[in-house]
């Protein structure tokens, strides 16, 4: 049961509210009892305010990294000692076939993106999962103990959107999944996105999309719900804007009104993609813009009232990495090195610009061969603005690279020049803070407070403390002129199976699916989160 405001509102005719208007010329009124005796009362039950607010019920982590603006990723502190407080297993389940593997293969745990979201519900904290095996599962946060599983036609590699239904209030889960083993490309059933009741599991709706160009009608894409309107992507190329709280049945499922939809395949100079055109990324916002990235190679900017196009940046390579926004309006995007003759990296592009005027700068990272890539950066790029930066310390950006690296950069100062993705002369590069061989990895590390929560392929969890005042470390001046010396330290590490799949830390507490068949919530078991009012 979601916790309530209970507002009371007492109900008066308008002689009462505009008696005093005439007061001087009305003969004097009769006695009558007090007004809270006759005038009936009606109690309005409200949601509680979601956000970060930890003493308050509601929505805390939504969706992948967090929000609309894909920069938030929990709250602090984060653990400096990695013991296991509990595991779930996740099990594991099979799928259809990769660019290495033409057959059916078998995936353990949780994959990319594969963040959990985290709601706090009466006083108690839940996680919502995907994993491999086909499930959505909602877990006690505290004890790890799974409450209600379900199930998709295919692994689940994303990671789940929690909303409001604008009409009632209640919660809900929307997710996305590869399209439906062992089903062919052309099945009019295929349906990969599916919306859950978020106390019961129980299905509420599904989603599809109709065949394209691309290759693909999996769903990767963390759909974003802003006002009443809930924007989906899926690898088709289609961009939907749902009326999620109404719908119609279809073939025996109900089915939500799709508002606005727009196809997003690129163009010519996509010709060497094939059907290598999908929308793997995330959505997310800036005013009123919704940004994309797309196999085809561009950054989209999308009026999100109508879906039309009103901002185009091309890059080439096929982009997997979300659109992740700066606090101070700008985009930082990966560019994985594929379909461009030079290297991949990341992108700090601003909007507010024409697109052929954007480019703030770029990062390369080396070329690699590792599985299906060659280099760049698949997974997104990490920010520290929603904690302190811009206001309070230099802001930062982080990120894993292919080539096994984890890198932290300077968002606002440059450092020389570089040759950009497509051979382009002397482009500004920004200021290195830190390198660091992890293994490489396609999970998108996080920030939070003075510290990088890191996975990947070097089978461990790493935790990485930020000091802004350090004895020796590289110099960076904040947006307010005050300098300071930074230096990132590895402070802890946790062995297990490859991470593909993104934490969230939450007071303490690291949760996180692994490739080993098992979800973890890391931290020390001694440390007890501060007390709460509704739970002294």
């Amino acid at each position: 049961m979601l916790g309530v405001l209970r507002v009371v509102v007492a109900l008066a005719g308008v002689a009462a509210l505009t008696g005093c208007e005439a007061a001087d010329v009305a003969p004097p009124a009769p006695e009558r009892p007090a007004i809270e005796s006759v005038l009936p009362t009606v109690t309005i039950e409200l949601p509680e305010p979601d956000g970060p607010d930890p003493t308050t019920d509601g929505i805390k982590v939504a969706t992948f990294l967090g929000d609309e603006t894909r920069r938030f990723y929990g709250i602090g502190p984060v653990p400096e000692e990695l013991s296991v407080i509990w595991r779930t297993a996740i099990g594991s389940g099979t799928t259809g076939g990769t660019a290495s593997s033409s057959g059916p293969v078998t995936w353990a745990g949780t994959g990319w993106t594969g963040q959990p979201a985290l709601v706090r519900d009466d006083g108690r904290l839940y996680l919502i999962v995907g994993g491999f095996d086909h499930d959505l599962v909602k877990i006690d946060a505290e004890t790890g103990e799974e409450l209600w599983a379900y199930e998709f036609d295919d692994v689940i590699k994303g990671s789940p959107t929690v909303f409001r239904m604008p009409d009632t209030g209640k919660l809900a889960v929307v997710c996305g999944s590869r399209r439906g083993f062992p089903r062919s490309i052309a099945d009019p059933s295929i349906a990969p996105v599916r919306c859950v009741d978020f106390e019961t599991g129980e299905e509420l709706w599904r989603l599809t999309a109709p065949r394209s160009r691309s290759y693909s009608r999996d769903a990767d894409s963390s759909p974003i719900m802003i006002g009443d309107t809930l924007y989906v992507a899926i690898e088709t190329g289609h961009v939907y804007a749902v009326d999620p709280t109404t719908t119609e049945e279809r073939d025996g499922h109900r089915w939500p009104v799709v508002k606005h939809e727009e196809l997003l395949l690129g163009d010519e100079r996509a010709s060497s993609h094939g059907g290598n055109l999908v929308l793997e990324s995330s959505p997310s916002v800036i005013g009123e813009t919704l940004y994309l990235a797309s196999g085809a190679g561009h950054v989209y900017g999308l009026d999100k009232d109508d879906l039309s196009v009103v901002w185009d940046y091309w890059i080439g390579s096929d982009l997997d990495g979300s659109p992740v926004t700066t606090a101070d309006g700008h985009i930082l995007q990966a560019v994985e090195r594929q379909y461009i003759p030079g290297k991949g990296g990341v992108l700090k592009l601003d909007p507010s610009r024409p697109a052929d005027e954007a480019l703030v700068w770029f990062f390369p990272t080396e070329n690699r061969g590792l599985a299906d890539w060659q280099g760049g950066v698949i997974g997104s790029v990490a920010v520290n603005d929603s904690y302190g930066s811009h206001a309070q310390r230099p802001a930062l950006a982080c990120f894993t690279a292919i080539d096994g690296n984890l890198y932290v950069v300077s968002q606002d100062e440059l450092d020389g020049t570089a040759t950009g993705p497509h051979g382009e002369q002397d482009v500004p590069t920004p200021k290195l803070v830190f390198k660091e061989y992890v293994g490489g990895g396609i999970s998108t590390p996080i920030m939070v407070d003075d510290h990088i929560i890191q996975g990947g392929y070097g089978a461990t969890m790493n935790v990485f403390r930020i000091e802004y005042d350090a004895t020796e470390g590289v110099d960076l001046t904040d947006a307010e002129g005050r300098e300071w010396r930074v230096a990132v330290t590895k402070v802890a590490s946790f062995p297990a199976g490859s991470f593909e799949s993104t934490p969230i830390v939450w007071q303490g507490r690291i949760y996180v699916g692994s490739r080993d068949g098992y979800f973890y919530c890391l931290g020390d078991p001694d440390y007890v989160a501060p007390e709460t009012p509704e739970n002294p």
